[in-house]
């Protein structure tokens, strides 16, 4: 499904011509719909943290703080109770910091274990920062737009052949409810409608580990397991 494919079955489903094309379109009905579908895209990517958007960022440290480019330009949030990991030394860093407490640590230079962290002027900054040092964290991209239907990702649509990032019919179904807002019409049940299936798409979206009743511990390992041998 593409932009081209969305606004037609939206355009099908309010009794509006359907469009052969979108962005070139000078149609004030497909112009309002277009910025209606970015309305709602921008709602659903602060509603939930898809999967599809959730990335996972490996970088080296500079030793510089904040960190110059991190997070990168498609950041849009730290992923919902993740951390950030020193991969080089096998532990998470403690964070976000207070502005009291990471003044304190930095200015009475102290050697924090693990490691802290917080955002600073829209970057990202850990104390002590030891150069060469592996670090990863996860975070939510802002791009939500597959440029084409490929591998090239944007925040803004370009053409009529981009896709969405995350389930289309959420699209298509807030779109109604928008554009009937839009128009002073009774918009009740339309939005009923979004709001169910919204609800169904970010359950079915969230990672959920399976529970084992005959293996009933974290890891699938019992806790008094050893995995050595016992001589008699």
């Amino acid at each position: 499904m593409s932009l081209l494919s969305i606004i037609q079955n939206v355009c099908a489903e309010i009794d509006l011509d359907q469009p052969a094309a979108v962005m070139s379109s000078a149609d004030p009905q497909i112009r309002q719909l277009l910025i209606l579908s970015t309305r709602a895209a921008r709602d659903l990517l602060k509603n939930h943290d898809w999967s599809a958007l959730t990335t996972i960022r490996d970088f080296t440290a500079t030793g510089v703080i904040p960190e110059p480019a991190e997070p990168p330009s498609d950041f849009k949030r730290f992923v919902a109770n993740s951390m950030i990991w020193n991969v080089s030394r096998l532990w998470s860093l403690n964070g976000p910091l207070e502005p009291a407490a990471w003044d304190r640590l930095t200015i009475l230079n102290s050697n924090p274990v693990p490691q802290v962290w917080r955002m600073l002027g829209g970057k990202l900054a850990f104390f002590p920062n030891d150069i060469g040092e592996t670090l990863r964290y996860e975070y939510v991209s802002s791009n939500w737009i597959a440029v084409g239907g490929g591998t090239t990702y944007a925040d803004n649509w370009a053409n009529d052949t981009d896709t969405a990032r995350f389930p289309e019919d959420l699209l298509e179904l807030s779109l109604i409810w928008r554009w009937k807002r839009a128009k002073g019409l009774d918009y009740g049940e339309e939005l009923e409608n979004y709001e169910r299936a919204k609800e169904a798409a970010v359950g079915a979206d969230r990672a959920a580990q399976p529970m084992s009743m005959s293996m009933p511990y974290r890891g699938e390992v019992p806790e008094n397991y050893w995995p050595g041998t016992i001589t008699v």
